[in-house]
């Protein structure tokens, strides 16, 4: 009988543990978007056409004006972005460069890839750098407060 009690017990202390560590989750909300461009630029070999993909990741907590009225309004906040954008000039499934930009910004901030005559601009979170698709450099503005890192898979 006493080893009865110990194992009731146990099994009690153990699923009332257990649950409540999973009752309780982060307010938090993660959103991510794609998008593909394709573009071309002309060079001395003739035009050369290339795609730019664009992944967005943001995730932040959410926020709530009031939390003692049943109506609330949710308050807008900045975003922690990480943002993906891979150019790919070749046939191969690998992509040839990889920028990834982190940044914080306003929930409704989107990221637009927009074609020049020598690559083409990203214009995010009031900023627009340039990105020269022959020369494989990304040129960042002074100040900018976007980390931003490049690579490439030819190095």
């Amino acid at each position: 009988m006493k080893n009865l009690k110990i194992v009731f017990a146990l099994i009690a202390f153990t699923t009332f543990s257990t649950v409540g560590a999973f009752a309780q989750n982060d307010n938090k909300q993660k959103v991510s978007e794609t998008k593909i461009n394709k573009f071309s630029v002309k060079s001395t070999q003739g035009t050369i056409d290339y795609t730019v993909r664009v992944n967005t990741q943001a995730t932040d907590y959410v926020k709530m004006d009031n939390l003692s009225q049943e109506e609330q309004t949710r308050i807008k906040t900045e975003n922690d972005v990480i943002t993906t954008i891979e150019v790919d000039n070749d046939m191969d499934p690998m992509y040839d460069n990889t920028i990834t930009l982190t940044y914080e910004s306003p929930e409704d901030d989107t990221v637009k890839v927009v074609p020049t005559a020598s690559g083409f601009n990203i214009m995010v979170a009031g900023e627009e750098l340039s990105y020269n698709f022959l020369k494989q450099v990304c040129n960042v503005p002074e100040g900018c407060p976007i980390d931003v890192e490049l690579l490439s898979s030819s190095n």
